[in-house]
């Protein structure tokens, strides 16, 4: 589901009884939960709605005690209301805790067995929380809606294989479309008297992609920097946008000007430019690898031709391939 179908499933007053809200952007996930609150009359919601805050929950012993207080309050009727809510934030940490617990197995034991199969047969062990939280996945209070709120989750858990088998999962961290993101884009611009150019917009998304934490953040920034100002240019794009993400260590580029190798360097720039790369990205992984250099003594005479050559991109001082060639042909001399 979409949160946009979700919003439109809310208004009609229609709930499904587990959702899990999943995205790297937490400001969505937190709009997209105050959502549900729409399902209870505000005079209501000191009864029948609940917040936990599943961050809270920093052992093992507390974090099982956490899953059987949400199975209580899921299984607990609303009062002189149609449906409760039980909101979890930081789900995350619920869900798919750093690696070590033994009840995090993906291998249970089987209830009544007994050891290697022989003798007589035992009385069914109690189940653990993890176990009844599951069994309160398969079987959940019709009249209650039980909203997981997470970050991205690691799917080879088993609670998370069970929450997304059973649960309505709504993709919080991505815009569906470039139409969708522009639409968002806009309207948050909107809230500072902003708009923005269609070229500019372009760009950003192409910066960007339809990652929502990405595009808030750099919205955010753009929105400071062009304080004063009525519209969002190519110019601002061009000051301020860095490339999606900081390159890892074993990046073409970076490797090419750690092992002084031009021949290389030069093929990699030619290969982003050719597939479409544009050059303050480009220019963004010379600059990553500038500041690993190795001795420390290089890295400041190499930042300095990093911000040279970002200057000249800004003022049409050489065409671009020329100006990032010309940088790591400096960069890679020893």
């Amino acid at each position: 589901m979409t949160p946009a179908q979700l919003r439109a499933a809310v208004s009609r007053g229609e709930a499904a009884p587990v959702y899990l809200l999943e995205g790297a952007d937490a400001q969505a996930r937190h709009d997209l939960a105050q959502v549900f609150l729409g399902l209870v009359d505000e005079g209501l919601q000191a009864f029948n709605v609940e917040t936990v805050h599943a961050a809270e929950a920093t052992s093992a012993s507390l974090r099982d005690q956490l899953l059987s207080s949400l199975i209580g309050s899921a299984r607990t009727l609303p009062m002189m209301a149609p449906r409760r809510i039980v909101i979890v934030y930081d789900a995350d940490r619920l869900l798919s805790p750093k690696r070590g617990r033994e009840d995090d197995s993906d291998a249970l034991p089987l209830a009544g067995a007994a050891p290697g199969g022989r003798g007589r047969k035992r009385a069914p062990a109690p189940l653990t929380p993890a176990e009844a939280f599951e069994e309160y996945l398969q079987q959940p209070e019709p009249m209650s809606t039980l909203v997981l709120v997470s970050g991205p989750l690691d799917a080879s858990r088993r609670l998370v294989k069970q929450v997304r088998a059973h649960a309505t999962v709504v993709d919080c961290g991505t815009l569906e479309s470039p139409q969708e993101a522009a639409t968002w884009i806009q309207g948050r611009l909107e809230a500072d008297e902003l708009t923005i150019e269609p070229r500019a917009l372009q760009r950003l998304l192409q910066a960007t992609g339809l990652s929502l934490a990405r595009i808030r953040a750099e919205i955010e920034k753009l929105v400071l920097y062009a304080a004063g100002e009525s519209t969002i240019t190519e110019r601002h794009l061009r000051d301020l946008v860095l490339p999606q993400s900081e390159p890892g260590e074993g990046f073409a580029l970076g490797t090419a000007i750690w092992n002084h190798d031009v021949r290389g360097a030069l093929a990699e720039i030619a290969a982003q430019l050719e597939a479409g790369a544009q050059p303050p990205m480009v220019l963004g992984q010379i600059r990553a690898a500038a500041v690993r250099l190795r001795p420390d003594t290089r890295v400041r005479r190499a930042m300095d031709l990093v911000l040279q050559t970002d200057l000249a991109l800004k003022t049409s001082g050489g065409t671009p391939r020329h100006l990032l060639e010309r940088l790591v042909v400096e960069l890679c001399g020893k």
